[in-house]
């Protein structure tokens, strides 16, 4: 797609820092990071939000994979503490991987907003009953995929 960004830096029109690259993915650090060695992995094939993926196309395994191995070398690299995988489809509708390191001694926005979460969870009093929670974990089982 010649507007998506990432599509861009796959075709070699745009720039990016590198980390890690193989037939199907590449990872590179975020333009605007969060912390220390915060990369992006994405398939080079454009697919705009991970439940687009459908299992003939072949990318999870390799996707996964290489999510896996980048977060194995940022996590060598700078002895973190611990390491945070979300995927996003908002901003960029190309899936993506965010992996976000939290290293000792350094602080970043993302670990103090996840802290405040779970400050505020464990206070709140809890919204759906058992009953509920039971007839929503058989409501996802049952639903297709």
């Amino acid at each position: 797609m010649n507007d998506c960004p990432f599509c861009q830096i796959i075709a070699g029109r745009a720039p990016c820092r590198k980390v890690y690259e193989d037939e199907q993915t590449l990872a590179f650090l975020d333009l605007y990071p969060i912390s220390r060695g915060h990369c992006l992995v994405i398939p080079k094939r454009h697919i705009p939000l991970i439940t687009d993926i459908e299992p003939q196309d072949n990318i999870a395994g390799p996707f996964f994979r290489t999510c896996y191995l980048v977060a194995r070398k940022i996590k060598n690299a700078f002895n973190c503490e611990y390491i945070t995988m979300l995927i996003r489809g908002t901003r960029v509708p190309h899936l993506h991987m965010l992996i976000i390191p939290t290293i000792k001694g350094e602080e970043n926005l993302l670990d103090k907003t996840l802290n405040l979460h779970h400050f505020c969870q464990i206070r709140l009093q809890p919204q759906f009953t058992a009953a509920e929670l039971d007839a929503i974990a058989e409501k996802i089982r049952n639903a297709q995929p």
